[in-house]
């Protein structure tokens, strides 16, 4: 793998790092995404959970269960593990089963020796299913990392399923509905966006919808995450100590199109950004489709064939089409 990206080591951004489409978006005004108290009545939070993915495809949380301290504490952990030196990202990368890794470290995409134009980001992508199996390969340092994260894993995933009931409630079906394969794997994405000596020629991450039932972001004070609405690109600053809550593609698969996931982009900074994404997705042998009963009830046609997740995730994965047209493009739909 490449090493890591070093905000210290560029005073101008290398050719294999500028954008090849040209103009990096940017935003002219910021997004209105509802913040929703998880403390409210649930009758509400359905309503105000749908609404905004209806509108939004995502909506920020706050009152969500989890201390600020468990947060200030994980985020600690985040910013010492995008700090560690080279060897010990290359022991971490050593220490997996090599055809079935649990932790990752590199930068861009896993498909960096693919790709035509890098992104400007570090990552981390780490495994929290089976958890008590994955824990065991996780980073050893920074120290107290698997003592204090694995806590944050367990509270993020209670939170993720509070949600999934009320979205449940909101699309008519059982509040259980989603507390099954559906929503088992869980995947996080801790992210560093190295500061960058010229942030208009380069993309943090290209505009993309999420693979995932739901995703769980949180980020720090630095913007550049924005959401596409309506043709625009919009700002994305979410207050101290809550939870942006997106809408993922099994989401909109399950609904039928009544949730639609969200577009988004990801833009760098001369300042360093950090962000961790936690993935809530079906297992890769589940089989996702739209519900039957919202079929029936809506006396509607599936617009979405059944399909494993693992097919779907293959497919976005590795590329084919634009992530944020892969259920449209791919052969996913009913009348493809």
């Amino acid at each position: 793998m490449a090493a890591l990206l070093a905000s210290n080591t560029y005073c101008s951004v290398p050719e294999t790092y500028k954008w090849l489409s040209g103009k990096v978006p940017v935003y002219e005004k910021k997004a209105e995404i509802p913040i929703i108290d998880m403390q409210e009545d649930k009758n509400l939070l359905a309503q105000q959970m749908m609404k905004a993915i209806q509108e939004f495809g995502c909506f920020q949380v706050i009152n969500h269960g989890i201390s600020r301290k468990l947060m200030d504490d994980a985020n600690q952990m985040f910013k010492e593990l995008h700090k560690l030196p080279q060897e010990e990202v290359d022991k971490i990368n050593k220490e997996q089963d090599q055809n079935n890794p649990v932790c990752q470290m590199y930068t861009s995409s896993v498909n960096y020796n693919r790709e035509q134009v890098h992104y400007w980001r570090n990552v981390l992508k780490q495994c929290c299913h089976p958890l008590e199996e994955c824990v065991e390969f996780w980073p050893k340092k920074p120290e107290k990392y698997r003592e204090i994260i694995k806590p944050y894993v367990m509270a993020l995933r209670e939170m993720g399923s509070k949600i999934l009931e009320n979205i449940a409630q909101g699309l008519g079906l059982d509040q259980n509905y989603f507390a099954n394969e559906l929503s088992d794997d869980n995947v996080m994405y801790i992210n560093s966006y190295p500061a960058c000596p010229d942030p208009s020629s380069t993309i943090g991450l290209a505009q993309h919808t999420d693979p995932s039932l739901l995703t769980i972001l949180h980020s720090g004070r630095v913007p550049g995450l924005q959401l596409l609405k309506d043709g625009q690109w919009l700002g994305v600053d979410t207050p101290p100590y809550a939870f942006l809550v997106f809408g993922g593609n099994m989401l909109q698969v399950i609904s039928n199109g009544k949730l639609k996931a969200a577009v988004h982009i990801v833009t760098n900074r001369t300042e360093a950004r950090m962000s961790e994404a936690f993935f809530v997705n079906p297992l890769k042998d589940c089989i996702v489709e739209p519900a039957k009963s919202l079929l029936e009830a809506e006396n509607v046609r599936p617009l979405y064939r059944p399909f494993k997740y693992e097919e779907f995730f293959e497919t976005f994965k590795n590329g084919f089409g634009n992530k944020d047209t892969v259920l449209d493009d791919q052969g996913f739909k009913t009348d493809s």
